[in-house]
């Protein structure tokens, strides 16, 4: 069974890809933002998935999802909670 693969540039485009509305794209690109600061939180630290869990107060698996970017079933509220208790600080700019 093959896999087909699409690369895009930005979150517009992804958004186009995937039949959403264009709409969505600044809420994705958000949740991407906090998805990656979290994982380089958690690298900078060398933190488990176990210690960084600990360190925001969620389980394991919760941080193991994130890490893996399933991220179905996590709000971009609890994203940002978690990112709070693991020494960030979250700014939202509007333009």
């Amino acid at each position: 069974m093959s896999k087909e693969f699409f690369e895009v540039k930005d979150t517009r485009k992804l958004c186009k890809l995937l039949g959403l509305p264009e709409s969505e794209a600044a809420k994705i690109e958000i949740r991407r933002n906090l998805v990656i600061a979290i994982k380089r939180a958690i690298e900078e630290n060398s933190y488990t998935h176990q210690e960084a869990a600990s360190e925001a107060e969620v389980g394991r698996t919760v941080i193991t999802s994130i890490v893996n970017g399933n991220l179905e079933k996590i709000s971009t509220d609890r994203l940002i909670d978690i990112a709070q208790a693991l020494g960030l600080k979250v700014k939202l700019q509007v333009a």
